[in-house]
């Protein structure tokens, strides 16, 4: 492991952005890979749920359909006129008959209209050799169409019938194993196939699945959506007559899936047939967009990889190549370029450091460096490294995204800001000076956080501007601000900087927005500002306030213990800071 991280640290920055970039990458096409897989099964799980839904639906209305039209039949078959009317017949004149005969047409009739599932009722009268029927009306039958008919009374092992190609509901008055001999009545509703065609047609318009209603233990009567049911007809055995009502078997055979729904009480199968590949049509999609995001991540790695090749590690590679030059002593080490962007403003310094340092070496070595060494350390006591490394690390992010202008507008700040931290020639500057350091502070901590912060600045009067203060000291109460206050606000940070005057003195009142300021805090504050200068450092050696109360000294020292800084609570809800200065107006 130590082996492994110390590699690690060894390698390339380039390897480190890639590797973090396909670390990145790697997640996010799992959960492609996981998402795809997952669609699909439920895709698929929804189509399967969809055929069952309308096997179901149709199974219950068939089936209320069906057991409606067997109660018709039960019902009607003991009607006083249509069971008497036989044993009547032979005391009744003929125009009776007639009657007879007209009023059970007329019931038929009524009967047929009750379903669009019923496309005829006939009622048989052996002894009269006549049959009347919704439809065809009355005429005479001979003995062979009732007995042909009555043979086939619940050929289906149920209340249903089959003669010929039709379906019938049957009832014979008397019931009568021996059919050669006539029962006084023989009462029917026949089905219409071309109805049940038509509702099988219009429930398989949506699912691109075929519906196939068979009827009988062995498929005596098949109905089906489509007229080829090969399919369907080839089944194997799998759906007993005794399997349980409702309850969907699936099974396959060839290339389809079928779902099918077994009906005991009438004898029927409902059974919907989808062909496999409709069932992975949705899975196919998906793969086919998982290839193609495969494609395009690979895609972005390499555009990435070549991108932070050519834009980081070839000109970095080039700068380290001339560091080494000069560590190995060639001071003439000059890199050429013709570039526009950071590398070649940092490629453009490197050239002028070594011509600097070939300068520097030539008139004088060591008074050079001995003098560059104490600039240093008073600049170090100057200048906060974090703020430094800060605004490095918010150059390299806004040059990552190309931002040139804003960049210029940062550089252009920063530069004025450590040319102000650098100037030693004076410890004091006027008010109008220190102000603007102060808001060029500001500005950089603006344009490092964005639309997070807010600055509202008052105008200060030109009256003011002459007021002579030491150096630096605004600018410590804003970066107080900033650090422990509006850096913490994720938005809606607000800093404010307004001036009042006051009998002879001018008030400053820098406050924030910050939530972070408890009341003991505040106290513990404004009491440092009243107690002595050691004790104050003593008690917030390593605290945050230490700066505030090296300003408030300052003050003091300067103007006198009736000027320098106090605290209160601001309007805003953050801390507010008021700096006292003399001030005599007109």
């Amino acid at each position: 492991m130590r082996i492994f991280s110390s590699r690690w640290k060894n390698q390339s920055i380039v390897v480190k952005l890639i590797a973090a970039f396909v670390l990145v990458i790697l997640p996010l096409y799992g959960m492609s890979i996981m998402i795809t897989h997952y669609s699909s099964t439920q895709m698929q799980s929804e189509v399967e749920r969809a055929h069952e839904s309308k096997l179901h639906f149709y199974h219950n209305h068939l089936q209320f359909e069906l057991e409606r039209m067997s109660g018709l039949v039960n019902e009607f078959s003991f009607d006083e006129l249509m069971s008497t009317l036989s044993t009547r017949s032979a005391i009744m004149s003929r125009y009776e008959v007639t009657s007879s005969l007209n009023d059970i047409h007329q019931k038929l009739s009524q009967i047929m209209v009750t379903s669009p599932y019923i496309s005829d009722v006939v009622y048989y009268v052996p002894t009269l050799h006549k049959r009347v029927s919704a439809v065809d009306g009355i005429r005479n039958v001979e003995d062979q169409e009732w007995q042909n008919l009555l043979t086939t009374m619940g050929n289906l092992n149920g209340e249903l019938s089959y003669s010929g190609s039709d379906l019938f509901f049957l009832k014979s008055n008397p019931y009568n194993m021996n059919y050669e001999e006539a029962p006084n009545f023989i009462l029917g509703i026949r089905l219409s196939s071309g109805e049940l065609k038509q509702r099988l047609q219009q429930l398989s318009e949506t699912g691109g699945s075929d519906i196939t209603l068979s009827f009988g233990d062995k498929q005596q009567v098949v109905i089906s959506s489509s007229d080829q049911a090969a399919s369907v007809q080839k089944r194997p055995s799998q759906i007993e007559p005794t399997s349980e009502s409702s309850q969907i078997t699936r099974y396959h055979s060839d290339d389809f899936l079928h779902y099918a729904l077994y009906d005991a009480d009438h004898s029927f199968t409902l059974t919907s047939s989808i062909a496999e590949d409709v069932l992975e049509a949705p899975l196919e999609q998906y793969k086919l967009w998982l290839w193609i995001s495969t494609l395009i991540s690979i895609v972005i790695i390499l555009i990435f990889s070549f991108s932070i090749y050519r834009s980081i590690h070839k000109p970095l590679s080039a700068l380290v190549k001339g560091f080494r030059m000069t560590e190995q002593g060639h001071t003439l080490t000059r890199i050429p370029h013709s570039r526009g962007d950071e590398f070649g403003y940092l490629y453009s310094r490197f050239n002028h450091m070594i011509e600097r340092l070939h300068v520097l070496i030539e008139e004088n070595y060591v008074a050079r460096i001995r003098t560059s060494e104490a600039e240093l350390k008073h600049l170090q006591s100057q200048i906060q490294p974090h703020f430094l490394y800060n605004s490095l690390f918010s150059i390299k992010q806004m040059a990552e995204v190309e931002h040139v202008e804003l960049i210029q507008e940062f550089t252009d700040y920063l530069g004025q800001y450590f040319r102000y931290m650098t100037r030693d020639s004076q410890s004091e500057v006027s008010l109008g000076a220190e102000i603007e350091h102060a808001m060029i502070y500001a500005s950089i901590q603006q344009i490092r956080f964005g639309s997070r912060i807010q600055l509202e600045v008052e105008p200060m009067d030109a009256a003011y501007n002459a007021i002579a203060i030491p150096r630096v000291i605004i600018q410590p109460i804003v970066e107080n601000a900033f650090e422990y206050a509006l850096s913490k606000r994720s938005r809606g940070g607000l800093l404010k900087l307004s001036y009042h005057s006051d009998q002879d003195r001018l008030l400053i009142r820098i406050e924030d927005d910050g939530d972070q300021l408890t009341d003991d805090a505040l106290h513990d504050l404004q009491h440092s500002f009243e107690s002595s200068f050691q004790e104050s450092v003593l008690r917030h050696e390593h605290e945050e306030i230490t700066g505030l109360i090296n300003v408030h000294q300052r003050l003091q020292i300067k103007f006198g213990a009736d000027y320098g800084l106090t605290a209160e609570r601001s309007d805003l809800g953050g801390l507010c800071i008021i700096i006292h200065l003399p001030w005599r107006g007109e």
